[in-house]
């Protein structure tokens, strides 16, 4: 699994925002994130249309965040930009399997707790917390790193996940 390039700038332009009082316009971050002012506005749009920057228009206009860095998290961004972050085709909301095979399927189980931490991961970090270097969700995650990790039972539902029948 891979992000694209143009979520990857989607980040950049957020966080960039995320750092910067007052606007921006299209070609200062294309500047500060090096692409073109161009490809900028177009992820740009997208990025105001799912309510996660907001623009002014005109000769002193340019873009901010319309919500807090706290409260824009990484699903936000990634269900924007992406067609979908689920690592395998069997972990979609139908759980397609070519087998029928994913109420058996030791592989189904494993990808279906490898998306769950993944979801986890991009529901709960936000803007802010990339912007302030906290990494602390990975606490324990690690190899090495501690407490393994948690089995999907007793689990809170993610609202990248909200779809996803339960293993």
């Amino acid at each position: 699994m891979q992000i694209n390039i143009t979520t990857d700038y989607a980040l950049r332009c957020v966080l960039t925002l995320a750092q910067t009082e007052g606007l921006l316009t299209s070609k200062e971050l294309g500047e500060k994130i090096n692409v073109s002012r161009d490809f900028v506005q177009r992820i740009m749009q997208k990025l105001r249309m799912s309510g996660i920057v907001e623009n002014e228009m005109g000769a002193k206009g340019g873009y901010r965040l319309a919500r807090s860095p706290e409260d824009i998290f990484l699903t936000d961004i990634f269900d924007t930009m992406e067609d979908t972050m689920r690592i395998n085709r069997c972990v979609e909301d139908d759980q397609y399997c070519s087998l029928g095979a994913t109420g058996s399927c030791h592989m189904h189980m494993f990808y279906m707790e490898m998306q769950y931490w993944l979801s986890y991961c991009f529901d709960n970090t936000s803007i802010q917390d990339i912007v302030n270097g906290d990494m602390s969700i990975f606490t324990g995650m690690t190899p090495g790193g501690g407490a393994p990790l948690k089995s999907l039972e007793g689990m809170p539902p993610l609202k990248s996940l909200q779809n996803m029948h339960a293993v």
